[in-house]
């Protein structure tokens, strides 16, 4: 971009033309910079099949879409980078639910992940059958102290059998300072480090395969539900993957997740019948001998 604007004269219009394949490529930046005014610019994206009329090519088309990955298909012929039911992780794959079962009744497991641009708390909880529900997520740029106590926050919330956390980025960073916070608040937890291994889509193997498998239900009501499904069904393509790094350690924990416990069925009282057997101190007596 600088050796290009370098030979503009004043006053020159400059136009790109590009294939999509990821949300901060050349055209992603400089989409950015008009969506926040810091440019002017006109934009015309001219999909293969226009949605969500069609231009109809006939079968080519849909042949074409049929025989590419999804990835392919959405960058290459549909101007996106991402496609809209995912690549990776599959929208189909989220279950929503209105509501959560009894927090009595799950086995609650937390992550933090801090190798990003944000710091990403999630919480989830494992039901009487195993299903796996995303309960909380704490997402934001902040400096370590901020972080430290939403983790204490949510451990005070949720109390977590279990926490995850990356290793080498937070023992070698915040550790002493979460630990002495953790302690002053009383938010006791279980922690257990990770180390950081093999790219993001490697670590993200598991909780992937947990979730073609199962599912993962998440909460109609979560005002954080759009952006992490955003980020979710846009990976690898998306800008950010923080949330992903988060899941990534959820798939480290499977082998250790239990499911919760069915409460215990209340027992009815004995009914009292008013009859009371007569012990033998209290019989009357048949003679009496002096």
């Amino acid at each position: 971009m600088d050796d290009f604007s370098a030979r503009l004269k004043p006053g020159a219009k400059r136009i790109l033309m590009n294939t999509r394949w990821h949300e901060e490529d050349v055209a992603g930046r400089v989409l950015e910079q008009i969506e926040r005014k810091v440019v002017r610019g006109r934009v015309i994206s001219i999909p293969a099949i226009d949605e969500p009329q069609g231009y109809n090519y006939g079968a080519f088309l849909r042949a074409r879409q049929r025989e590419t990955s999804p990835m392919m298909w959405s960058g290459l012929y549909q101007q996106r980078p991402a496609p809209e039911e995912g690549d990776y992780f599959k929208a189909a794959w989220l279950k929503p639910c209105d509501k959560l079962p009894a927090r009595e009744t799950m086995r609650i497991y937390a992550v933090t992940a801090d190798g990003g641009d944000y710091t990403v708390h999630l919480v989830v909880g494992i039901d009487p059958e195993g299903r796996m529900y995303l309960l909380d997520r704490w997402r934001k740029q902040s400096s370590s102290d901020q972080w430290i106590e939403a983790f204490c926050d949510l451990v005070l919330e949720w109390k977590p059998v279990g926490w995850a956390e990356e290793k080498g980025q937070i023992s070698a960073g915040v550790g002493p300072a979460l630990d002495k916070r953790h302690r002053e608040r009383k938010a006791y937890c279980y922690r257990q480090q990770f180390p950081t291994k093999g790219d993001k889509a490697v670590r993200a193997q598991s909780i992937r395969g947990r979730m073609a498998l199962d599912g993962l239900y998440v909460s109609t009501n979560g005002p954080w539900l759009a952006e992490f499904k955003r980020e979710l069904l846009s990976f690898p393509a998306g800008k950010h993957h923080d949330q992903i790094d988060a899941l990534g350690l959820i798939g480290q924990l499977l082998d250790q997740m239990v499911p919760g416990q069915k409460p215990k069925p209340l027992v009815p009282p004995k009914r009292d019948t008013g009859y009371r057997p007569i012990g033998l101190a209290e019989r009357p007596l048949d003679w009496m001998v002096f």
